[in-house]
């Protein structure tokens, strides 16, 4: 049986190795870091910035199977602006400049992928926004992150007057997920990314 929890601090390295692993091969991470291992270690330094701030926040959730954590998620509140690079450099995130100038491209092009779920955030003020949703590989495509979604995410924002979900991904393979989960695109396009180009699809979902 699946259950829900706030992250708390004791989960942060399960949680960010969890993420190192099922974005390893993700298109948002692949043309910045092309040997996976350096990859791996980047993703979960990333990720450890990243929930390092969302733990504090309390916008970080787990989800557990028979006692380990199979699934993590960041929902942000309404009203939150997406983290920028500045941001991730007061969280810590200087760490991750042991990578040269990965950090610095990958910023450029993470700045770019949000700006069309940034301003949709600002015309529409009750979004909730999915920063991460990831699930251990090897329990993928057992409707586990449609159980993050419905079984949480939506009883969560229903719990609270309604809104709207929202969020961005850069696979062909997701958009197929979010949209049999009941998420409409409201913009798609394509960004530079170190040499070449990834797709960016925006995603909400009306929750009533």
């Amino acid at each position: 049986m699946l259950t829900y929890r706030i992250a708390e601090d004791k989960d942060l390295k399960p949680i960010s190795t969890l993420c190192a692993d099922a974005f390893l091969n993700y298109a948002f991470y692949t043309p910045f870091v092309k040997d996976q291992e350096t990859r791996r270690r980047f993703l979960y330094d990333v990720h450890v910035q990243c929930f390092r701030a969302e733990i504090k926040r309390k916008q970080a959730v787990v989800g557990e199977e028979d006692g380990e954590i199979i699934t993590a998620f960041s929902l942000h509140e309404p009203g939150r602006k997406q983290a920028g690079f500045t941001e991730y450099l007061a969280s810590g995130i200087r760490m991750v400049f042991r990578y040269g100038t990965i950090p610095f491209k990958w910023f450029d092009m993470y700045d770019k992928c949000i700006a069309p779920a940034e301003r949709f955030n600002k015309e529409n003020p009750n979004v909730y926004y999915i920063e991460i949703l990831a699930v251990r590989p090897d329990k993928q495509r057992h409707g586990i992150g449609s159980k993050d979604i419905h079984e949480y995410m939506v009883p969560y924002v229903k719990g609270k007057g309604g809104g709207i979900l929202s969020l961005i991904t850069n696979s062909v393979e997701n958009t197929k997920f979010y949209e049999s989960n009941g998420f409409k695109c409201f913009d798609h396009m394509n960004v530079p990314a170190a040499g070449t180009e990834i797709g960016n699809w925006c995603f909400s979902m009306d929750v009533d």
